[in-house]
């Protein structure tokens, strides 16, 4: 498997657009399990830790968010830039900053993007969660990211449930940070949407999460394949950010 990297580019052109829009690899070994004591043992007891911190991405405050969809077959393709914030019914509810491109790629892939992000946020935090509780966890071997190690573990649901999907896990193996989930999702709550592939990325600074990039690939009933790329940045590490340079500056 390759490496998925996050473009330093498209982080930095996203924060632009959002500031100026709103105010303000190693082979895998064969063995499948682990010793609690080695070191791949302690970084998955950081992982299980880690997944009780906060999450800025889902938890609370605004995230900026770019969505980039299209259908391949067609040659047609949409941008959407928006705010999404937590609302008084506990739902995601999005501020639509700037949005381009084919109505038909909207109204197909988009739109059913964010139903399916609905209806998943019905569903029990705990029942979908990479947790031992709702996974078999094998381990694979490590790989290198970008200068950094991860210890990679195959995931199997050990129920057919909605939300779940088989694939593979990466965590850092020093922090035990998720930094790349992977896989399909074994059964969806919507049944119109099909099958339903996704990778997703986290990139951390200081051990902090900045962005999480999001592909997923559709079956649509109407117009078949569509692809998305969701990248998410919480508003507040853009304002750490402009807080970093307006530091570096002031000292010049």
């Amino acid at each position: 498997m390759e490496q998925t990297t996050i473009s330093s580019r498209k982080v930095g052109g996203l924060v632009g657009l959002i500031a100026i829009l709103i105010p303000m690899c190693a082979p895998a070994a064969s063995v499948s399990t682990v010793g609690p004591t080695s070191s791949a043992g302690l970084a998955f007891a950081r992982y299980i830790a880690s997944i009780q911190e906060r999450n800025p991405f889902t938890d609370s405050g605004l995230v900026g968010v770019e969505i980039e969809a299209s259908l391949p077959s067609l040659y047609k393709e949409t941008r959407l830039v928006a705010i999404r914030d937590m609302g008084k019914s506990e739902r995601s509810e999005y501020r639509v900053l700037q949005i381009e491109g084919d109505a038909i790629v909207a109204q197909e892939v988009i739109a059913r993007y964010l139903a399916l992000q609905e209806l998943l946020e019905d569903l029990p935090v705990s029942s979908v969660e990479i947790t031992p509780a709702n996974y078999k966890f094998q381990y694979k071997g490590e790989i290198g990211t970008g200068g950094a190690l991860a210890y990679v573990y195959k995931i199997t649901p050990k129920k057919k449930r909605d939300g779940l999907i088989q694939g593979q896990l990466w965590i850092d193996s020093v922090t035990g940070a998720a930094i790349l989930q992977s896989g399909r999702f074994v059964k969806t709550p919507s049944p119109f949407l099909g099958k339903i592939e996704v990778v997703r990325d986290i990139a951390r600074r200081d051990g902090s999460p900045l962005v999480r990039i999001t592909h997923m690939t559709i079956e649509t009933p109407r117009v078949g394949h569509g692809e998305l790329t969701i990248t998410e940045i919480p508003l507040s590490s853009i304002k750490e950010e402009q807080g970093k340079k307006t530091g570096t500056l002031s000292r010049r």
